[in-house]
């Protein structure tokens, strides 16, 4: 018999839930939302991205991704700038805001990445998320 708590997407979107729940509560003192930590991090990675490079790395459609970006800055976290090689072009960068909080919110998601491993092993982590990319990629060919 079917049962919805046995299916593996009931159980990947109940996690996925949980674990945006948890960091969100302790990003909302900041005034931010989950997609706009991500959209932060991968500034922190390389700094002055397009939008549109922006959205695909994280899968977000051109109007979410505007959408987060302009809340970001209004917010004083990234600002945008024509790019000097081709001026039809804006790009992204941190404000100072957004670069202040690169020493602050990845302990965040740091915790929360260990609150939800709790009780499993580095061995068993390596595994779930061998596993995870697996699910995924059979899902997207």
């Amino acid at each position: 018999m079917f049962r919805l708590e046995d299916s593996l997407g009931f159980l990947l979107n109940r996690a996925a839930l949980s674990m945006r729940r948890s960091i969100e509560g302790k990003l909302k003192p900041y005034g931010l939302t989950a997609p706009q930590w991500a959209v932060l991090a991968r500034l922190w990675e390389e700094d002055g991205q397009s939008p549109t490079v922006i959205g695909k790395s994280l899968f977000f459609d051109k109007p979410t991704i505007k959408g987060i970006l302009d809340r970001l800055e209004r917010k004083g976290f990234v600002k945008r700038a024509r790019d000097a090689k081709d001026r039809r072009v804006t790009n992204i960068f941190l404000a100072r805001k957004g670069d202040e909080m690169r020493e602050k919110l990845p302990n965040i998601a740091l915790g929360v990445n260990k609150s939800a491993a709790k009780g499993l092993t580095a061995a068993e982590m390596t595994v779930l998320k061998r596993s995870l990319k697996a699910v995924w990629c059979n899902l997207e060919e």
